[in-house]
């Protein structure tokens, strides 16, 4: 049988018989689903940013640190929920395969593995 290129995408490839990301090889043939997860809502950050912004809030000693504190604890926030993860699950428990911010990216070689199993 011949080999089906499903994605090639800087360092990702996604065949009928194998799926390499980031120097890793798995075997088709040994994937039984892949999976894309979201990080939750990292709680310890919004507290962070409520804090910052009560001292915000506070007037002048403490406007500047609270403002430093809202803006960190902002991009911190919105790291997070953008980050993505694709998990290859097999026989041997659930692999974490890639982690982006590139929902598109994540989404497309999801896609292809999909293919790639169906295929089998």
């Amino acid at each position: 049988m011949e080999e089906i290129e499903y994605l090639r995408d800087g360092n990702t490839l996604v065949t009928s018989t194998r799926i390499e990301i980031n120097g890793q090889t798995y075997a088709v043939r040994n994937v039984g689903s892949v999976k894309v997860e979201t990080n939750g809502k990292p709680w310890f950050a919004v507290l962070l940013a409520l804090v910052g912004a009560m001292m915000a809030a506070g007037g002048d000693p403490t406007l500047v640190p609270g403002l430093l504190l809202l803006a960190g604890s902002g991009a911190w926030i919105w790291q997070k929920v953008r980050m993505r993860t694709l998990i290859i699950v097999s026989g041997g428990g659930e692999t974490t395969a890639l982690k982006s911010t590139n929902s598109g990216q994540v989404e497309a070689v999801r896609a292809a593995i999909a293919k790639a199993i169906s295929a089998r």
